[in-house]
């Protein structure tokens, strides 16, 4: 198992090597969501099952098979010693440092998301749902940030609306929500987990800080391909507002101080086109398939996986107790100057020929040769001697330091004058130059080099300031209540022009009704005496009062 083993962890680090180198080119001529797809490369060789045993062993090995990779993992048996001075159980100790490392940083990662989490929704306020995804307002986030995997959550800042405009509060939402469309989060556990196995790695640490870079960068293109290019400038005043706080492993934040300043670049030139983007496709999945291939375990990886159980129980972690316990000084022979000669084994009996067989006699076994002798002036080997260290020489305004190979490095102190030079003098005084500037400041190097900064504030400058605030706030008010008293007396001289009016008004329809009454009490008496004028003649007569009948009727019906 330990060499399958470490086959696995050397063609991930590879791996991960030439992800690094790849990712930049990449970004630049085929996007930055095939920068990011390369980092699937790493992961599938990690679960990446053992090859059957008919399959040519890879290049990667070939090369552990050269470089004695299985015989330095690999224990060699050992002839049974009737008294032997124990050895330090190094296959045992490693594993368990290696696994320890790993369960510890689990746990830390574990324990650190259950408080993120509970910080994150202490106090937080619920603002809306889009589909599975929950929209809160928290007062601990200081810039939005998304979490969660099976619950996922977008927590914004408590001064969201305050600091974001409506443009970049609609794309930092975005950002934020696809993450979750891109299952992001669930993305950055698994990395989590890969990490874990490489907790001792530095390259899978630098390796997992440029692969979160390429998940925002990928996040931050596919923002802009939803609003367009022109909107490049919101995004970017959204990504610097956010910038700050603390941030969490397993959160996606709007801004990471670390990409920062390659996140601003991409802003101006994210424009890929659609024929670029599928070649960037086809290339990620031939370099997947080519970075396997190279790396993939040979016919002797399958037989190990096979016989993982076997192996696995070959290391006895009973050994590292025994070391504790074991006493501290050992048993020397009498005579340390000459090892002692094992006995020569003894030839086997040949068995005897009966004299009824009819058989070949078999020749007689040939006694095995007798060991060599060590020779009297032959002594034990010597122990490797650690490296010495560097001679640190303390001498007039320097350092010397000199390291066992040779080499020689000479480190300058600055002196007391020179220091003093870098530090600039500050002269901070009340005063005024003339410019009507509230404060002025001036630097100059004197002859020594040091400079000498020169600070003036205007103390009148500032009171003028202020009584003139004053005085144009005291006419502010004045002119205010100028204006109320005006608007009092129009209200009033409305209200009595109302008044007024409905006075009018009552006058003239008691004016209308008082002709009406009179028009049609006249039209009554002309119609009287017309009835009793028996003088006119009777045609005549009868037309007057049908006229005089129809004025009467209209009078009354206006009236009414």
């Amino acid at each position: 198992m330990s060499v399958w083993l470490a086959e696995t962890l050397i063609a991930t680090t590879l791996l991960m090597a030439l992800v690094m180198m790849l990712r930049r080119p990449v970004a630049r001529w085929l996007g930055a969501g095939a920068a990011y797809l390369l980092w699937a490369l790493p992961l599938a060789r990690m679960v990446m099952p053992a090859l059957p045993c008919d399959i040519d062993p890879s290049p990667l090995h070939l090369a552990v098979d050269q470089a004695g990779l299985p015989d330095l993992l690999t224990v060699p048996p050992v002839a049974p010693v009737v008294a032997t001075t124990p050895t330090f159980p190094w296959l045992e100790a490693g594993l368990s440092l290696w696994f320890a490392g790993m369960v510890v940083f689990l746990i830390v990662q574990a324990v650190g998301y259950t408080r993120f989490r509970r910080h994150m929704l202490d106090g937080a306020t619920p603002i809306g749902e889009e589909r599975r995804i929950r929209l809160i307002s928290s007062p601990h986030a200081s810039g939005p940030l998304a979490f969660g995997v099976l619950r996922p959550y977008i927590v914004l800042p408590a001064d969201f609306a305050l600091r974001y405009d409506a443009q970049e509060q609609d794309m930092a939402i975005a950002h934020e929500r696809a993450h979750h469309e891109r299952r992001d989060l669930a993305a950055n556990m698994i990395a989590l987990l890969l990490l874990a196995v490489h907790w001792c790695n530095p390259v899978a640490w630098i390796a997992y800080r440029a692969y979160r870079a390429d998940q925002e960068t990928a996040c931050d293109a596919r923002v802009l391909s939803l609003y367009g290019r022109d909107q490049a400038h919101a995004y970017g005043r959204a990504i610097l507002k956010a910038a700050g706080g603390r941030q969490f492993a397993g959160a996606c934040h709007l801004t990471r101080i670390t990409t920062l300043k390659g996140r601003l670049k991409m802003l101006s030139n994210h424009d890929i086109s659609l024929q670029r983007i599928s070649w960037g496709m086809a290339a990620v999945a031939i370099v997947t398939a080519t970075g396997l291939a190279l790396t993939a375990s040979g016919s002797r990886a399958a037989q190990q996986m096979a016989a993982i159980t076997d192996k696995v129980e070959s290391a006895d972690f009973a050994k590292l107790s025994n070391l504790v316990s074991q006493p501290a000084t050992a048993s020397v022979p009498a005579n340390a100057d000459v090892a002692a000669v094992p006995a020569v084994p003894t030839a086997p009996a040949v068995p005897a020929v009966k004299a009824g067989d009819d058989i070949w006699p078999s020749p007689a076994p040939m006694a095995p040769p007798a060991p060599m002798v060590p020779a009297a002036d032959m002594i034990a080997p010597v122990a490797p001697v650690p490296p010495a260290p560097p001679i640190v020489r303390s001498e007039k305004n320097r350092i010397t330091v000199t390291y066992a190979d040779g080499r020689v490095e000479t480190h300058r102190i600055p002196t007391e004058a020179e220091i003093a030079r870098m530090v600039p003098v500050v002269d901070v005084r009340n005063g005024c130059d003339g410019s009507g500037r509230t404060t002025s400041r001036s630097e100059t190097v004197d002859a020594n080099g040091q400079r000498h900064i020169k600070v003036r504030i205007c103390q009148d400058v500032i009171d003028r300031t202020v009584e003139r605030a004053q005085a144009q706030a005291e006419r502010g008010r004045a002119q205010a209540e100028r204006g109320r008293a005006q608007a009092e007396r129009a209200r009033i001289q409305a209200d009595r022009a109302g008044r007024l009016a409905d006075a009018d008004m009552v006058r003239a329809d008691q004016a209308r009704r008082t002709a009406h009454v009179a028009a049609l009490s006249s039209l009554r008496a002309s119609r009287a005496q017309i009835a009793n004028n028996w003088s006119m003649p009777r045609e005549a007569r009868a037309e007057a009062l049908r006229d005089l009948d129809e004025s009467i009727a209209e009078l009354r019906s206006e009236q009414d």
